[in-house]
Order: C-alpha cells, then sequence, then structure tokens
C-alpha cells in the first residue's frame, strides 16, 4: 500500500514538473513586459516568471519544515524529524537559488548584482540561518537532544519569513511592491502566467521533501537530464542573438505619431537614422505620453531591421531554474 501510494505521489510530482517546465518556457519565451522601467531593459522583467515564484517556493518549503518540526516536538515521531531535515535541505537548495535568479535580475535592473536591498539582505539572512541547521544538529551527540534542539531551531529561524516577507513593505526598497507587480501582471495573460508558475513551482516544493523523506525514490536519470537539456536549450536560443553581433542598448529614439521609429541614439553614442519610417519590433510603440517604448532596450540593428534582445540574466535565471529542478529530482533517492 505504501509503495502504490509513493508511486503515486512521484507521478503527481513528475507531472507537475512536466507542466512547470513547459509554462516556465513559455513565458520566457512569449510573457508579457512593462512598457517602460526605470532601470535597464524590460525584457529583463521576464525573470519576474521564473525568479518570483522560486523565491515563494522558498517561503513554502520553510514553512514545512516550521510545520514539521512543531509537529515532532508534540508527538517525538521521529518520521517528523526526517520530514523536517528534508524540508531544511531543499529550503536551502531553493533559497540559493533565490539569491543567485535575483542577484541577476538586479545587476540588470538595479545597476548592480548586489546593493544591500532590505529584502535582498533578509533574504540572505534566511538562507544562512537555515543554512547552520545541519551543522548544529551534527554537532550534537546525543540523537534525540539533536533532533529536539534541530526542531526548536528551526522554528525560531522562521521568524526571518514574515521579516524578509515584510522588508520591502516597511522600509525604503528597490523591490517592486506587490501592488506594482499586481498593475503590471494582473488581470492579464502575464497575470495568468505568474499565478500558474507559482502554483506548480510551490506544490513541487511542497511535495519533493515529502517524497525525499519517504526515502528509496528514485527518479530514472533521464528526467533530470531531459530537464538540463530544456534549460539550456531556451537559454541557447534566447541568449544566442546577444552574441552573434554587435548589439548595444537605445537611449533615445524619435518616432512618428504612429510609432514608427525614424531614429535611434544608442549607448554607444551612435545615431541611426531611416530613410523610411521603420515599424517598431514592440508593442505598444508608444507610452501614454507619447515616448518610444524602445528606449531602454537592447537591440542589433541590420539594414531597416531592429531585433531586441535578452538581456543575460534571464537565460541564466532559467538554468539554474532547470538545475533546481533536476537537483530537486535527483535528491529524492539520496536519503536512505
Amino acid at each position: 500500500m505504501g509503495h502504490s501510494r509513493d508511486r503515486t505521489l512521484l507521478l503527481i510530482l513528475l507531472l507537475l514538473v512536466i507542466v512547470d517546465v513547459a509554462v516556465a518556457s513559455y513565458a520566457v519565451l512569449e510573457a508579457p513586459i512593462p512598457v517602460r522601467v526605470t532601470l535597464g531593459t524590460p525584457m529583463a522583467y521576464k525573470n519576474i516568471y521564473i525568479h518570483v515564484p522560486i523565491a515563494i517556493s522558498t517561503y513554502v518549503v520553510f514553512t514545512g519544515a516550521l510545520i514539521s518540526s512543531i509537529l515532532y516536538l508534540r508527538s517525538g515521531d521521529k518520521r517528523y524529524e526526517v520530514l523536517a531535515d528534508s524540508y531544511v535541505k531543499y529550503g536551502i537548495m531553493f533559497g540559493a537559488a533565490t539569491l543567485v535568479t535575483g542577484s541577476a535580475w538586479a545587476s540588470e535592473s538595479w545597476g548592480a548584482p548586489w546593493n544591500w536591498d532590505p529584502k535582498q539582505t533578509a533574504v540572505l539572512l534566511l538562507f544562512l540561518s537555515y543554512l547552520a541547521y545541519f551543522p548544529l544538529k551534527s554537532s550534537i551527540p546525543d540523537p534525540d537532544r539533536a533532533g529536539r534542539v534541530g526542531a526548536a531551531y528551526a522554528i525560531a529561524a522562521f521568524v526571518m519569513i514574515p521579516i524578509s516577507f515584510l522588508a520591502s513593505r516597511v522600509l525604503e526598497s528597490l523591490h517592486p511592491t506587490g501592488e506594482a507587480i499586481a498593475e503590471f501582471a494582473g488581470g492579464g495573460p502575464g497575470g495568468i502566467l505568474l499565478g500558474m508558475r507559482i502554483l506548480l513551482l510551490a506544490s513541487i516544493a511542497a511535495l519533493a521533501p515529502i517524497l525525499h523523506a519517504r526515502g528509496g525514490i528514485r527518479v530514472p536519470r533521464i528526467i533530470p537530464l531531459a530537464i538540463l537539456l530544456v534549460g539550456i536549450a531556451i537559454a541557447g536560443y534566447t541568449y544566442y542573438p546577444a552574441v552573434t553581433g554587435d548589439s548595444a542598448r537605445v537611449v533615445n529614439a524619435t518616432t512618428t505619431s504612429e510609432g514608427k521609429i525614424t531614429s535611434i541614439t544608442l549607448s554607444s553614442g551612435e545615431t541611426i537614422g531611416f530613410d523610411r519610417p521603420v515599424e517598431p519590433p514592440i508593442s505598444p510603440p508608444l507610452t501614454r505620453d507619447g515616448q518610444s517604448t524602445l528606449i531602454g532596450h537592447i537591440v542589433r540593428i541590420d539594414g531597416d531591421n531592429i531585433e531586441i534582445l535578452y538581456h543575460w540574466s534571464t537565460p541564466f535565471t532559467f538554468i539554474v531554474y532547470t538545475i533546481l529542478l533536476s537537483a530537486s529530482l535527483h535528491l529524492l533517492g539520496g536519503r536512505r
């Protein structure tokens, strides 16, 4: 009966992973972006569909560690201690991915990968708090006492979750507020994609540690490998144009009243004029105040063709996401 339930849970997990990879791939390739951003290219905001679900899933995993630790202290059942260990282990992986993908995005949209932003710093402290969990337990010779101390520590470390969540709300932060994200993504295809990604990845993050704690559940190696190959393929497809020719950032553009491009000024200082107005490569062509939405984008120009390019942070973030999923599946059979 137990093996049958494990197989069912594993099939559910694999189905969630397959659907999530498909949705994440579509989001990176086709999801909407802001019309204009304060710094960097709007294309970097494709990262919202990858980084934000990873960050929220980190909270979900550590919440699982909290609940498991409370149940262990109340019941003394060692299965809850093992489950708490699994949740912390996965939480450390998700926390590391949150920091890495957030820093990659910040490098473009904030001007530097690390800014000691309140939320960025709080997430680092959250990660470091749980990173001490296993060294603490292993330093205590008595297994029963180690379990109780570890559970108490996991409960205490959870205080960093609300602190990191509220940091950008109560302190001045570079992080976009929930209202800003909702204004951009809510009510349209962007909001649907972001909501799906959060639900799917959070479900994966909640289920994988349960299977890991049960032990002996192995995933065919072809599945983690296939996920990695998808990550490499999507990253290569999106970033290849940026490394195969000259590119520059648009700092100004003149347009017709319909938004067609008559000339653009690049970050290199070069101004390129077009004999005939060129159709803009992005929609909408103009902001509400009549400015070209091409400003800020990284582009490559070939004659009258203007090609918008991805910033490196998006393909990098997608690869980190697929590594995270692959590692999560590979880890399932790692506990004896």
